[in-house]
């Protein structure tokens, strides 16, 4: 248990810390400022995130 605390990379935990904090404001001002409910905003990110995916592995193939 002691090697997994000492092995761990504490900027990338605080990273995915913004990184997720950051998305879900922006989730937050889409649920107030638009008239987009919860499930759309959620199949948006999905999508983006497949897509985005997607996109970075056609960047290995080249």
């Amino acid at each position: 248990m002691q090697d997994f605390f000492n092995n761990l990379d504490w900027m990338q935990i605080v990273r995915a810390f913004v990184v997720g904090g950051l998305i879900c404001i922006i989730g937050q001002i889409l649920i107030d400022k638009t008239k987009l409910t919860p499930a759309r905003i959620l199949v948006i990110f999905v999508s983006l995130g497949a897509i985005l995916g997607g996109l970075r592995n056609l960047s290995t193939f080249g």
